[in-house]
């Protein structure tokens, strides 16, 4: 992905779960007496720009976007790290261990430039997918890293918001456990892809995916409502900004 392409009071419902956790430091800890309401997003975000005047982030839309996410019975609240090489794994296992994310989906997204290779055929004679991330702390080769979490990602939806890395996503799908991916096939404009993966977050809390008691996976008979919600957005009114960017999503089998 080029520098070009992309830079760098509120309400609770007795009737959820809440999780009772505040980051302090380096370690993910309860903090008595600060219930928050259900932190269902984790983002991880590296930097765009190696120059120090370049500031442009997607935590500022995300930030601005928790208020939307909040309104309702059920609020939902995100959580933003930086995407570290030597932690990001850890902290998903702290995210998807929190009361809140014990039942129904969460949701995990990937921010940050990134590329796709096909390296060939492996030691079983099938494609070797290889996606990297641009981290704090130098490249994560997140389709071998993920692995390392997959035991933790039984109701995480995966969002890549990278460029390419949404390629054969259903090899992603299967080494990450996760109960769904979402990804792009081509080179996105930060703005557009970020802009598109709100649309997809407020979609699903709008139509309650987030608040699912249990995650279904598509099968060959039924197909799960986060993928109905997103073929509806993809062939509806967000056709057009979702062929651009390559949206590629597998929930399943």
């Amino acid at each position: 992905m080029s520098v070009n392409a992309r830079p760098s009071g509120h309400r609770t419902s007795s009737k959820l779960p809440h999780c009772v956790v505040r980051y302090s430091g380096v370690r993910w800890r309860a903090s008595k007496g600060a219930t928050m309401a259900n932190e269902k997003v984790l983002i991880f975000e590296a930097p765009w720009s190696k120059h120090i005047d370049q500031t442009q982030a997607t935590r500022d839309i995300y930030t601005s976007a928790e208020t939307l996410l909040r309104v309702g019975p059920h609020p939902v609240r995100v959580i933003q790290r930086p995407l570290i090489k030597s932690r990001y794994i850890e902290d998903i296992r702290r995210f998807t261990e929190l009361e809140c994310n014990q039942r129904g989906p969460n949701f995990i997204v990937f921010s940050a430039h990134g590329a796709y290779k096909n390296i060939g055929l492996g030691g079983r004679k099938s494609p070797v997918h290889r996606r990297t991330l641009e981290a704090f702390d130098g490249k994560i080769n997140v389709s071998a890293g993920i692995r390392k979490a997959s035991e933790s990602l039984s109701r995480t939806i995966v969002v890549l918001d990278s460029c390419d890395i949404g390629k054969s996503i259903q090899s992603f799908y299967r080494a990450s456990g996760a109960a769904g991916v979402i990804g792009f096939s081509e080179s996105v404009d930060w703005v557009d892809s970020t802009m598109f993966i709100l649309a997809v977050l407020l979609r699903f809390h709008s139509e309650e995916v987030m608040h699912l008691k249990r995650v279904r996976r598509t099968t060959s008979k039924s197909t799960s409502r986060p993928q109905r919600v997103l073929d509806e957005m993809n062939n509806g009114a967000w056709k057009s900004l979702a062929e651009s960017l390559g949206v590629q999503s597998y929930f399943g089998p």
